[in-house]
């Protein structure tokens, strides 16, 4: 119980006012891989378990929240190597990672079975990386569980890091746009703190929230179109080619929200 760094159960969906204000708003996500002969079903009944911790954890003032996504009918890109995500939320990088001494002593007098779940979880499942990330843009909460939620990360260069962080921002008045039409419900940007690396998955993460699939199919076409030159100045020729020049794509993944602080 001294060291639960390899369990973390978080939250994507989680927006400022989580937080007091003008405080940044850091997650640790952790990444989980089914161990082979086991399902889904069995890690989510273990999280089930940890929710207790991870809601104890919280009521100290350690986290924000938390929650766990699972992938919507694998729907994935190539790349994804994971089976579903969990995350933490905190507006302190030095307490997100925190299980006091004394809180699990009290946890394992409540239910002992405690002594077991992290053996148990280790049979079942494994983390295969974690990421420390910093939101750095958000359109607000839409409050809604049921979301399906499209987890782009995105893969950039060393000289267009600053230049892609800058065009984002620029972005998220684009995706206001899109909620406002009824297209998506939030989105979200991300950077990644720590590990940093020019190889693997990428630098930055994106979250986007829509009320269900048939969503994805929405022609937002004449949005983008507006908004590039109403917010940036660019033809939508311009606009395609900055988006080309700055990043890629490389994993893609639909997720949704199974176990949280939100029920």
């Amino acid at each position: 119980m001294k060291k639960l760094t390899l369990l973390f159960i978080a939250i994507f969906a989680i927006t400022a006012s989580t937080f007091a204000q003008n405080k940044p708003i850091y997650i640790n996500i952790a990444f989980h891989k089914l161990k082979p002969g086991h399902t889904i079903d069995e890690a989510m009944a273990l999280e089930k378990r940890w929710k207790v911790i991870h809601q104890k954890r919280k009521s100290l003032g350690l986290i924000g929240a938390w929650a766990v996504y699972t992938i919507v009918n694998e729907y994935k890109s190539e790349s994804v190597d994971y089976d579903y995500v969990s995350m933490n939320a905190s507006d302190d990088l030095n307490k997100i990672t925190q299980y006091p001494a004394d809180m699990a002593a009290g946890l394992l007098k409540e239910d002992p079975s405690f002594y077991t779940l992290m053996d148990d979880t280790e049979k079942v499942q494994s983390v295969i990386r974690n990421k420390i990330t910093k939101v750095l843009e958000t359109t607000g909460s839409s409050n809604d569980l049921n979301s399906v939620i499209l987890m782009e990360m995105m893969q950039v260069t060393q000289q267009n890091y600053f230049a892609y962080m800058d065009f984002e921002r620029q972005v998220k008045a684009i995706q206001l746009d899109r909620i406002k039409a009824g297209n998506i419900q939030e989105w979200a940007f991300s950077q990644h703190l720590a590990p940093i690396s020019y190889e693997g998955p990428g630098q930055f993460t994106t979250l986007t929230f829509f009320k269900d699939l048939s969503k994805l199919d929405f022609d937002a076409s004449s949005i983008y179109i507006n908004g590039a030159k109403k917010y940036m100045n660019l033809t939508p020729e311009q606009f395609t080619k900055k988006v080309g020049d700055l990043r890629i794509i490389n994993q893609s993944v639909l997720l949704k929200y199974a176990e949280g602080s939100f029920n």
